[in-house]
């Protein structure tokens, strides 16, 4: 790479305007998936109604102090159109009816966007099925798909029938539909996002991964023509799994995709903490390819749904060790569908929270010296049972890595025979030691259940329970704990043992927290599992 620009093995060649743009400043890229769609989906249709949307929409890009330097649109499922398509069907909803009084939506928040100096991405779910007509009762924003009933052959039947890419049609079919997109609207780039979901081809999709890189290649080369016909660089981004294996798992050959320039960014996970950074990092070394972790503050890593500001900081300022190019955050909206049907912005603790994630997340900077919560992650959960499994119900999935966490570490038996630790990794961004003076408490917070049920009370198990446990952080002895009850709105967990942390038993990075007992519990508290790990640094 140098200043005239880069070019690939394969031949693809990398203009230096279009470099220029990959380095654009991106502090905080904000993906809204749905509230576009549901601001706009109201039976109120009109230029009164469309100042109001832009005013609610637009407010979080208005708000100071505010990190988000592009906002990445997903306009629906991808099966149907919310713009005025030839190639796929038009959505049966109120859409049309915009477009018959000269009212684009896609336009006009790509226009808003741009005029408050943002970049602005079309997302596009690569195998969406959200909103598919298979939900029995059927929601209203449900529809048919046709494509799929004329096209029985193409599809692979999981709990949704999905487009399977071993077909040329489909894979056509997904290209057309970007290129018309490209084609149609002035956007800086677009994202092409394998989250949703990613059942690609029936079976092993490893062994298809070459379809997937040659499809990608056709995407990168179409956009790159685009882009060159109207005379500015138009992006490619990929969301992607957190780690390689789970790329591999997915079908997907990312060394290869950076080797060859078939995008410009990797997000990289969704709904967990654990993205590997680092080994993208290696990956696209040499090249212009930028990183981007991504946390879903909806279909969350399991226990942590809709979490407090202190759990965004934290999972946030352990990626920013690994040296990212921003923070990208999915599912992160204002309100509810039923606020933006209102529009309604008024007060609420979420929408402070949100307001602050946008502010604080997009610099280590505005990370220094702010509560957080750094915790060890759960597997499974965070969608319905069918798609990912519950980590009480757990097996396998065997049909996709992405979601799922399968690789975390709790929920976690403990063991009572007293020879052997259950070990886990707890990474911490901060370094305590040399803030020692600013710090007002450190806590390490472990959740624990049991099946005592009514045979014991809930004080008397807290209490047995915390008498016999034995917390080792970094093989550094901890003091007995206290209990405590806590009793949310989000918190499946109630019943908690706390220890005191000193900040000298830290340190930054990887932390080894060994749990065992050191005396067998009564019978009555049967199968004992270590549920949450939480590290709660508190500031003065």
């Amino acid at each position: 790479m140098n200043s005239s620009g880069a070019t690939a093995h394969n031949g693809l060649t990398i203009s230096p305007k279009h470099i220029e743009a990959i380095n654009r400043q991106r502090r905080i890229i904000f993906q809204d998936d749905v509230l576009a769609n549901d601001v706009f989906r109201t039976d109120e249709v009109g230029t009164e109604r469309l100042g109001k949307i832009i005013d609610f929409y637009m407010s979080r890009l208005d708000e100071r102090p505010n990190q988000i330097d592009s906002i990445w649109f997903e306009w629906g499922e991808g099966n149907t159109a919310v713009w005025p398509s030839d190639v796929i069907p038009c959505t049966e909803n109120v859409f049309p009816r915009w477009w018959e009084i000269g009212i684009d939506p896609v336009e006009v928040l790509l226009t808003e966007a741009k005029k408050r100096g943002r970049e602005v991405f079309f997302s596009y779910r690569i195998n969406g099925s959200d909103n598919d007509d298979m939900f029995d009762p059927p929601r209203p924003f449900d529809q048919p798909i046709p494509l799929k009933a004329e096209h029985p052959d193409w599809l692979i039947y999981k709990w949704h029938p999905y487009w399977n890419f071993c077909f040329e049609g489909v894979r056509d079919l997904k290209l057309n539909v970007v290129r018309e997109v490209a084609e149609m609207y002035d956007f800086d780039g677009i994202h092409i996002d394998f989250a949703r979901i990613p059942v690609l081809f029936p079976e092993e999709q490893w062994l298809h991964r070459d379809i997937l890189t040659d499809f990608m290649y056709d995407i990168r080369t179409t956009l790159l023509d685009i882009g060159q016909k109207r005379g500015r660089p138009l992006l490619l981004a990929a969301r992607v799994p957190e780690d390689l294996m789970g790329c591999h798992f997915d079908g997907m050959d990312m060394e290869a995709w950076a080797r060859d320039f078939l995008v410009d960014i990797f997000v990289v996970g969704t709904r967990t903490a654990d993205a590997d950074i680092s080994t993208f990092r290696r990956i696209t070394r040499g090249t212009p390819v930028k990183v981007y972790p991504s946390f879903d503050d909806h279909h969350s890593t399991d226990g942590y749904r809709e979490p407090d500001l202190e759990v965004w900081r934290g999972a946030c300022a352990n990626w920013w060790r690994q040296n990212p190019d921003g923070m990208h955050t999915f599912n992160l909206m204002v309100s509810s569908p039923q606020s933006a049907e209102n529009l309604d912005l008024s007060p609420s603790p979420r929408w402070e929270t949100q307001r602050k994630v946008f502010s604080e997340i997009g610099s280590p900077e505005t990370l220094k010296g702010v509560d957080k919560v750094f915790f060890v992650e759960r597997r499974g959960g965070g969608h319905a049972e069918y798609v990912v499994p519950s980590p009480a119900n757990w097996s396998t999935p065997r049909h996709m890595y992405f979601q799922t966490n399968m690789l975390a570490s709790l929920p976690a038996a403990l063991e009572g025979d007293g020879k052997e630790d259950r070990l886990l990794t707890l990474n911490v961004a901060d370094d305590v030691n040399a803030a020692s003076t600013e710090i007002d408490q450190i806590t390490l917070r472990i959740a624990i259940s049991d099946e005592a049920g009514e045979a014991l009370s809930l004080d008397e198990r807290l209490e047995t329970l915390g008498s016999r446990i034995e917390v080792r952080l970094n093989n550094i002895l901890l003091d007995a704990p206290h209990t405590e009850t806590i009793e949310t709105s989000n918190e499946t967990f109630k019943n908690w043992l706390i220890f005191a942390v000193k900040p000298g038993y830290l340190a930054v990075g990887a932390n080894l927290i060994g749990m065992g007992l050191k005396q067998q519990l009564p019978a009555a508290f049967g199968h004992i599992q270590i549920e949450k790990v939480e590290l709660h640094v508190c500031y003065r």
